[in-house]
């Protein structure tokens, strides 16, 4: 069923139309995302913290061991964040359709691809990581380089060093403005992370349940990782509309 014009997302965006919209389009349809991320955040995290951790049943912990922040983050960068920006690829291009977005089709469209998405990041981490062990520096330019493999998967259809050469392709004379506006939305969704952490933090340790503190990383990471996820999925349409308009001058 179609619902009238749908989203553009072939134009270009400056940096405050990109927030802008970005904003718009979480707030209309706030429901949507908190559902697609939650879907996938909540039985990830009580398996990978909840389970394989023991936070669901151990007494509040202050350390922060590198396998109580590693393993989450590690599972967050490979699995679920992918999976959440795929879905909400999903949900954009029913916009731009001008259909109604439903939770249950973009996920599942994510889920269509997770094995070669799956695949691309874990490239695309493995070099990342070897470019953080030279000095950090050239870690950050990779990362930076390959942040749109997911895009690059669900939108292009790419897959393997071909999905990485496409993000690495689209970010080529744009990196500081790329890199800034990602630095730029993490720190926008760092803000009402820590808001919505720290209350919770002193509940569990109040409580002295660290699965308290699960409960609180579950809501923070599915209230802002469909942030990111919209705003760098319209940043790579700029990108791309932006690189194919060079080209066709050119």
């Amino acid at each position: 069923m179609t619902h009238g014009p749908g989203l553009d997302l072939g134009r270009p965006r400056d940096v405050g139309e990109l927030f802008r919209d970005s904003v718009v389009l979480y707030a209309r349809h706030f429901g949507l995302l908190l559902l697609i991320a939650a879907a996938v955040i909540a039985p990830v995290q009580l398996v990978v913290s909840g389970i394989g951790l023991e936070e669901l049943t151990s007494a509040y912990r202050e350390d922060g061991s590198l396998a109580r922040t590693g393993i989450p983050a590690a599972v967050s960068f490979l699995v679920a964040t992918p999976l959440i920006t795929a879905a909400t690829i999903s949900a954009l291009g029913s916009l731009a359709n001008g259909e109604r977005p439903a939770a249950g089709r973009s996920l599942q469209e994510a889920l269509d691809v997770f094995t070669p998405l799956f695949a691309a990041v874990v490239l695309a981490a493995a070099g990342i990581a070897l470019g953080l062990l030279a000095f950090v520096i050239p870690g950050v330019y990779l990362a930076v380089r390959w942040y749109f493999v997911t895009q690059t998967v669900m939108i292009d259809g790419l897959r393997g060093r071909e999905a990485l050469a496409r993000s690495w392709d689209v970010v080529q004379d744009a990196f500081w403005r790329t890199f800034a506006i990602l630095l730029l939305a993490n720190l926008a969704t760092s803000v009402p992370g820590i808001l919505i952490l720290s209350p919770l933090a002193a509940a569990a340790e109040a409580a002295n349940r660290e699965a308290v503190l699960l409960v609180g990383e579950i809501v923070a990471e599915s209230l802002t990782t469909p942030f990111i996820a919209l705003i760098t999925t319209l940043l790579f349409y700029d990108l791309r509309t932006r690189k194919a308009s060079v080209a066709g001058v050119d």
